[in-house]
């Protein structure tokens, strides 16, 4: 009789545990903020920043936001904002009116969005984003290899909105992860858990006005700032000289 009382009291231990765990961790989650609750969280976290204005709300996914808002001096920003332990909280947040990137999975590029908000009387007409691997070779066990140069663009028309989210292409998305297949073959024990980045690689972009000429957004960043850690990095701007074919993927 003991023995049965203990089992379904152990029993009863494990579903409550069970159930506490998928309630906080991987229940649906709660609606999203109204824009009066996400000026009220951004401006108690960072009041420096002093948000008035909500342009709007981009859905990433079940569990993740991107909101683009106008603060205090006409700057220009965005919040990133992930459910995670049973509400929604701010991840990063940008008031430096140039484009970054938001890892949402380090270890998966599919997850990856290019994320911009430029002030509108910097005239942009649209943006050009890069994938670049520069030339070079490495050595492995005596042996010497060349590795090609890769550049692949992404045009993104602006369309009279300040703001905008682009998820990574889908051919850039292969190629990084071919290199990842490739390198976990070559050394199974270092790259087996772990998303290979190779450090030629990074991503940039490059700004014109509406007649196609080169121009570098302004805006009022000087005193802009960014936080968020290794999820948001940043975009290296490229001028034409230091690209090839610089309008490739219009």
């Amino acid at each position: 009789m003991k023995k049965r009382i203990w089992f379904f009291a152990l029993l009863a231990v494990v579903v409550i545990s069970a159930t506490a765990i998928y309630w906080f961790y991987f229940s649906k989650p709660d609606p999203f903020l109204t824009n009066e609750q996400l000026i009220e969280e951004m401006n108690q976290v960072f009041p420096e920043a002093a948000v008035k204005v909500i342009q709007g709300t981009i859905s990433i996914d079940e569990r993740h936001r991107v909101v683009p808002f106008v603060a205090e001096g006409d700057k220009y920003g965005f919040s990133n904002w992930e459910w995670q332990q049973h509400k929604w909280e701010i991840v990063s947040f940008n008031t430096m009116e140039q484009p970054y990137i938001w890892k949402i999975n380090s270890e998966d590029p599919t997850t990856f969005r290019l994320i911009w908000n430029i002030h509108p009387a910097d005239q942009v007409g649209y943006l050009t984003f890069y994938l670049i691997r520069q030339r070079g070779y490495h050595s492995r066990d005596g042996q010497v290899t060349y590795d090609p140069g890769v550049q692949m663009a992404k045009k993104v028309t602006l369309q009279g909105k300040s703001y905008g989210v682009l998820q990574l292409p889908d051919d850039w998305a292969v190629f990084m992860n071919s290199l990842k297949n490739v390198e976990s073959v070559k050394n199974p024990d270092i790259f087996s858990n772990h998303f290979f980045f190779d450090k030629s690689i990074y991503f940039g972009w490059t700004a014109y006005d509406k007649l196609g000429k080169e121009t570098f957004p302004k805006g009022n960043n000087n005193n802009g700032f960014s936080t968020g850690g290794g999820d948001l990095d940043f975009l290296m701007y490229l001028n034409e000289s230091k690209i090839e074919s610089p309008k490739d993927g219009e």
